[in-house]
């Protein structure tokens, strides 16, 4: 009989096995560009779209190719977040009601709607969360103390504020996604796009055996947040939601311009960094969480 520790061991070799390709092979030039769409809009559906379904494929052959580079389909439009979580910062930092907000800032394209913004405020005050996500903190084994961010520009629209707010690589994930899953998703996603085109990606950085350090509450989300250490011969990331990546210590992130949650994350790891794993589950507030939690529901 093997014992608890072997079947774990081979349950998780069957999920690596399912995700990431036995023998990684090089995509055609017409798969890197299904990829490449595919990782710049965030879901099969909105590539038929933009393409006004002019593809030489079907969905289902779409979802082969994905599956035969090992790509982890995307969990949530990392759009929206952004558009969320800007427009809770300016109820924040002007105390006027959401509906003043929208209309000031909101332009038709915006793709929240003022029911989501209201129920995201609800659950804030709640102290609720409904949706996952998982956030990185990546580190180069020369220098464990400055951690990879880059500029955020899935908020494209100039008239929701300027787009190059700071970011930690994030994600939204599914409650179902293994560590796996949810690792890679992020890393295909905000880190090594264009290794995921050209077939080049390095899935043995995941081990699936990491453990989230703690999580952290932003607007409705539960994130939780993993320590990425790799080697120094990585040093060229691409991202089609991140641009102008960096390596950058503690406080010089306090003093950049960064998306709710990140300043936050790196203080709260640095607290935690040298000592003993904790026993239980650790789960901080957001800034942004705690000052939208004392705003009166109605001003």
């Amino acid at each position: 009989m093997r014992s608890l520790s072997g079947e774990a061991h081979l349950h998780l070799e069957g999920i690596m096995s399912i995700l990431m390709p036995s023998k990684q092979t090089v995509p055609d030039d017409f798969q890197k560009n299904l990829i490449s769409l595919y990782l710049k809009h965030g879901s099969i559906e909105q590539v038929f779209n933009i393409t006004n379904y002019d593809l030489p494929v079907s969905f289902a052959t779409y979802h082969r190719v994905l599956n035969k580079f090992g790509i982890v389909k995307s969990a949530g439009p990392n759009s929206k977040l952004s558009e969320s979580l800007h427009i809770l910062s300016l109820i924040n930092n002007y105390k006027v009601p959401l509906e003043k907000v929208y209309r000031k800032y909101a332009p038709q394209t915006l793709k929240v709607s003022t029911n989501t913004l209201h129920r995201i405020m609800h659950h804030i005050r709640l102290g609720v969360t409904r949706r996952c996500g998982t956030a990185l903190l990546i580190s180069q084994e020369s220098n464990l103390d400055r951690y990879l961010i880059a500029q955020d520009i899935s908020l494209q629209n100039p008239s929701l504020g300027e787009v190059g707010d700071f970011s930690l690589p994030m994600s939204h994930t599914r409650m179902q996604d293994n560590t796996y899953t949810s690792i890679t998703r992020v890393l295909q996603q905000e880190v090594f796009s264009n290794n995921c085109i050209s077939g080049t990606f390095p899935f043995y950085l995941i081990s699936g055996t990491e453990k989230p350090i703690f999580y952290i509450n932003i607007a409705d989300i539960k994130v939780a947040v993993f320590r990425i250490v790799i080697p120094d011969s990585y040093s060229t990331f691409s991202s089609f939601r991140l641009k102008n990546f960096s390596f950058k210590n503690q406080n010089e992130i306090a003093s950049s311009k960064v998306r709710p949650g990140v300043g936050e994350m790196v203080k709260k790891y640095e607290e935690l960094r040298y000592l003993p794993q904790p026993s239980c589950e650790i789960v901080i507030e957001s800034n942004l969480n705690l000052a939208l939690s004392r705003i009166p529901s109605r001003l």
